[in-house]
């Protein structure tokens, strides 16, 4: 009977685990589906990729060693053609041979499940390969059935062709189908200018740090005294040095995303900070991001910032991707932030 390690931890994967990931994909792979090209088993290894278009998660034992992955889209952003707008889908659930019979292949697709709730989703979707067998009788086993429609042949690589299964796990009851004019409208944003200290505001910046926290928190857990103070300091935000803090509203009012400016000194040049940008889970992908950003760019050319700038961490990468694609550039990490390697600093000129 297989049963769920309560030891096991399930986290995003950290940069420095990539090669580890990858390689816990690989042999899971090769042990289920036996030769495989060099150039798919490449593919599989290579998380970095994995990271840019979604959330790669990882089950980790108390010594460190990772026993499976999987690989789950960001919110309204899909990562294969199973999936329909409102539901989350998965790929690359991998398990370690030697890892199989501990209930960490349950743990992490149950996870999953936990993941779809909180962003809204009605539904978890995957497809899966006919030698799956044994993920195949765990999804019966938590209740996924099968979408026969969603099913047909691909070629996973030169040559080689299979009929992917298609699976589904009912969420919440699916949402009532949208007018026809509406199906492709995105939604519309306002924004509220408001006080740093705003109690929308500070509750914004709470979820951010509850979720963004536990990704850094190793690194700051063995510090001497001296450099947790130092730490403090560099990533404080001192409410007198914020010059506009904005809330992106949905169509009911509701804040869904934070910003602010902060007026920042460095090298000599008067720039303008962003700061502590986070967009609530259902907000993301459909444009809030996007959204915010315009109007704090807007906000710092009215103050006459040749530029703005922003830091954030190399376990970040798909805010990293956001902005990239934004029109952000890399640069050197600047004060106060200098100690911190992990950093990942980026610029606009506007």
């Amino acid at each position: 009977m297989t049963t769920i390690a309560t030891t096991v931890t399930i986290r995003l994967v950290r940069t420095e685990e990539y090669e580890r990931a990858g390689e816990v994909t690989v042999r899971a792979y090769a042990h289920d589906y036996g030769d495989l090209s060099d150039g798919y088993l490449s593919s599989l290894s290579d998380v970095a990729a994995r990271v840019r278009r979604g959330d790669v998660w990882v089950a980790v034992d108390p010594d460190g060693a990772l026993l499976g992955t999987v690989w789950v889209s960001r919110p309204n952003r899909a990562l294969a053609d199973v999936a329909r707008p409102g539901e989350t889908d998965f790929r690359q659930l991998a398990v370690a041979p030697e890892a199989r019979g501990r209930g960490i292949g349950e743990a992490l697709t149950r996870h999953v499940l936990d993941l779809a709730r909180e962003r809204g989703s009605h539904r978890v979707v995957m497809n899966s390969g006919p030698e799956m067998t044994g993920a195949h009788a765990l999804y019966r086993k938590l209740g996924f059935h099968r979408l026969t429609e969603r099913e047909g042949s691909i070629e996973v690589e030169p040559g080689r062709v299979i009929d992917l299964l298609a699976f589904g796990y009912d969420v919440a009851p699916a949402p009532a189908p949208a007018p026809a004019a509406a199906t492709t409208a995105r939604p519309t944003w306002s924004f509220e200018h408001v006080a740093y200290d705003d109690p929308r505001a500070a509750a914004l910046r709470t979820e951010m740090d509850r979720e963004i926290g536990p990704r850094y928190a190793d690194r700051f857990e063995q510090v001497d005294p001296d450099e947790a103070e130092r730490s403090a300091r560099a990533f404080a935000v001192d409410p007198a040095s914020i010059v506009a803090t904005v809330l992106v509203m949905d169509a009911a009012g509701e804040p869904v995303a934070h910003g602010a400016l902060r007026d920042l000194a460095h090298d000599g040049i008067r720039d303008l900070e962003i700061k502590r940008v986070y967009v609530h889970p259902r907000a993301r992908g459909v444009g809030a991001s996007r959204a915010l950003l315009d109007e704090l760019e807007r906000l710092a050319r009215e103050r006459g910032a040749g530029r703005v700038i922003l830091q954030t961490g190399d376990r970040q990468q798909d805010a990293v991707a956001l902005y990239e694609k934004l029109g952000y550039t890399p640069i050197a990490i600047y004060e106060p932030y200098t100690a911190y390697a992990f950093s990942h600093c980026l610029e606009k000129h506007l």
